[in-house]
């Protein structure tokens, strides 16, 4: 049960019912556009609720009262649909203010009123679990200012693409180091086809632009969405992708992925999350939890990158995820030297004591192979085997990326 729906089955929905939305970088916009620019967000964040039906009131700067004219759904799984579709709404596509592209940051959910027409205080700090990842402090500098409106007008030029389907995932196998040579999945990952403000890949400085600015959840969403579609049109394969840790919530973003997940466990069982930290999470008990729903509807969960980033033993200890791959950095160096090869066997015999399936990402060459195969992982992924591709044999058609937008 999610724990976004709590509060409504306690009131069984009842009239007083309400959502609460938060502009989470409220200061953030403020210090880099302006008073005036933050009044104007905030009257084009109501009007856009109140287009869409909603009766809208404010109970802070930066704080929304949201009530239906049609009242509220006095279903469970409809209600939650509702929530999920005001986060939709109210978060993309980007706001444009004197010309200025602008994300806001919003979490949305359910609260019921005191007898003054209130939202509690504690209803409102649990209307979201706190992000594993929270925004980054502001600063006032102009170099911080400077920073943050590019990285804003970056991260507007990558959904506009996003929305045009200038993404799609090429697949690359990860085979089996036996002689059976298995696959255990193929990992779709994210690649641009055309290019995006002279970068013409989605790396890791697009991952972490957006994650700086709270904007990495639609584009996980996106590709998970993505992927499910994938898996139903081909029955016979189990492909994976990969997410933000700061995306690992359980809040309004998942509401239909973690509901199709439940009623399609065909689905959950042929696919692999793949968890990646790309900065320390401040609350890794509440990715912990996310990472337990997944596993519990079905689906394989591994660690990416293990032994770079920030990924700690401790969580992964708590995650017990199912697979964990090597960092391809540990084998490039394995070629020079014997201690880096001592280094690699290590850590595969470390993570096998936490996961079943060890991977060792970057086999690029015989030479690799052998290194990987003088190990104990069971598992490989590289060019050597196959390099991604846009459109493997076993799919009808390439995998585009459709904006999970409404």
């Amino acid at each position: 049960m999610s724990k976004l729906g709590d509060t409504c089955i306690e009131t069984g929905f009842a009239g007083f019912t309400h959502i609460f939305v938060m502009l989470r970088n409220l200061e953030h916009v403020r210090t880099v556009y302006g008073d005036d620019f933050v009044h104007a967000l905030v009257k084009e964040i109501s009007f856009r609720g109140h287009s869409r039906g909603a009766i809208i009131s404010m109970v802070g700067e930066g704080a929304f009262l949201m009530h239906m004219h049609v009242g509220f759904p006095t279903s469970y799984n409809l209600a939650l649909q509702e929530l999920e579709r005001w986060q939709l709404v109210l978060s993309a596509p980007p706001f444009e203010i004197e010309g200025t592209p602008i994300f806001p940051v919003l979490s949305v959910g359910f609260v019921t009123l005191d007898l003054f027409g209130a939202p509690s205080l504690a209803e409102i700090n649990q209307i979201t679990p706190p992000a594993p990842m929270p925004l980054p402090e502001v600063h006032c500098s102009t170099d911080w200012r400077l920073s943050y409106e590019s990285d804003m007008e970056f991260a507007a030029c990558f959904y506009r693409g996003l929305g045009r389907q200038d993404f799609a995932l090429a697949f690359q196998p990860i085979v089996s180091l036996g002689e059976a040579g298995e696959t255990l999945y193929e990992e779709g990952l994210l690649r641009s086809v055309e290019n995006l403000a002279h970068r013409t890949t989605a790396g890791e400085d697009t991952i972490s632009t957006l994650e700086k600015l709270g904007l990495i959840r639609r584009l996980d969403r996106s590709v998970v969405l993505s992927l499910l579609g994938m898996l139903r049109q081909e029955p016979q394969v189990k492909l994976g992708c990969n997410i933000s840790s700061s995306s690992a919530v359980d809040d309004a973003w998942w509401i239909s992925i973690l509901e199709l997940l439940a009623l399609r466990p065909d689905l959950a069982s042929r696919l692999t999350v793949e968890i990646t930290e790309y900065l320390p999470m401040l609350h890794p008990e509440t990715a912990v939890d996310f990472v337990r729903r997944l596993q519990t509807l079905g689906c394989r969960i591994a660690i990416d990158d293990f032994g770079s980033g920030f990924t700690t033993l401790d969580f992964v200890r708590r995650v017990q995820p199912d697979i964990i791959k090597i960092h391809a950095g540990y084998l490039h160096r394995a070629r020079e030297s014997e201690q880096s090869v001592e280094v690699l066997s290590n850590l595969v015999g470390i993570s096998s004591r936490f996961a079943p399936n060890v991977v060792i990402e970057g086999v690029e060459s015989e030479e690799d192979l052998v290194l990987a195969r003088g190990t104990s992982a069971n598992w490989a992924q590289g060019n050597l085997f196959k390099a991604p591709q846009l459109w493997p044999s076993w799919s009808r058609h390439p995998l585009f990326i459709r904006s999970s937008s409404l």
